[in-house]
């Protein structure tokens, strides 16, 4: 009866280490969910940024674009006076 109640006292010992252990892990599991929720807010609102500087360059492209497609007509008088007019 002795070497079964020192088996059992050995087997407690032997599920506490462990159930602590498993506590340390669900900590530490804890802190990286964190961490890695962090992390995601944070490249979240680099995208963020990028994307809209992307939209703002394209806005700028796109009115730069049409600014330098306008056809403009240029009219000589016989005077030998030229007169540049925007065309349609």
């Amino acid at each position: 009866m002795t070497a079964t109640t020192t088996k059992d006292a050995a087997q407690d010992v032997a599920i506490e280490v462990l159930k602590s252990k498993v506590e340390d892990l669900e900590e530490n599991q804890t802190i990286l969910f964190e961490r890695i929720r962090i992390n995601e807010k944070w490249i979240a609102g680099a995208g963020a940024v990028i994307a809209t500087g992307l939209a703002i360059l394209a806005l700028v492209t796109a009115v730069d674009a049409e600014t330098r497609t306008k056809t403009y007509q240029i009219e000589c008088k016989s005077t030998g006076m030229c007169l540049q007019r925007e065309g349609s």
